[in-house]
């Protein structure tokens, strides 16, 4: 995705054993959010081979050709809800942060 200057990305790690609730404050509340939330892929858990992304298996393409990232838009004003033991980062869309507006 081709995101505007100024926009903003939150990471955010998940190691306890319940998920945890994120609420967005001020000008970041009325913002589109898109979500890429790494997780295990299968019954091993933290042990499994594969990852998916957004509840869908990420798969290779090729041996050399990563798959394309597909994020899940979050509507404005939404709690970010992070499940346990996972990993995601999460893109505010035109939160027209200076500090973000400069390279």
């Amino acid at each position: 995705h081709n995101y505007l200057r100024g926009s903003i990305t939150i990471y955010i790690i998940n190691l306890h054993r319940s998920r945890k609730k994120i609420k967005l404050a001020g000008t970041l509340r009325d913002k589109t959010v898109h979500q890429y939330l790494f997780q295990p892929y299968g019954v091993q858990g933290l042990q499994a081979k594969s990852v998916q992304l957004n509840g869908r298996p990420l798969l290779m393409v090729d041996d050399e050709t990563f798959p394309e990232l597909r994020p899940r838009t979050l509507r404005a004003g939404r709690i970010v809800v992070v499940p346990p033991l996972s990993i995601g980062f999460y893109v505010v869309k035109n939160a027209n942060a200076p500090s973000c507006k400069f390279r």
